[in-house]
């Protein structure tokens, strides 16, 4: 059987759960730590570049996030 691959990396199987995913936030949302906390913290939707070029919605997972530093994104439709 062949193997699949993805269209983001060239090369790299898609079955490799150890590739990140790279997801561009865009600037007005992630530029400082004080964009990104108070984009945390009013749960604000901000529409994010997906490898492949398209966009989907997204919010920062504030659970899991650290403005700043670590930054988790839950997609939403």
């Amino acid at each position: 059987m062949a193997a699949t691959y993805s269209l983001a990396n060239t090369g790299c199987s898609a079955n490799n759960f150890e590739q990140p995913l790279v997801i561009d936030v865009p600037d007005q949302v992630s530029q400082t730590a004080g964009n990104e906390q108070n984009t945390m913290q009013t749960g604000t939707a901000f529409l994010a570049k997906l490898p492949d070029g398209s966009q989907a919605w997204h919010v920062f997972d504030t659970e899991r996030c650290i403005p700043g530093v670590y930054r988790v994104l839950r997609r939403l439709y």
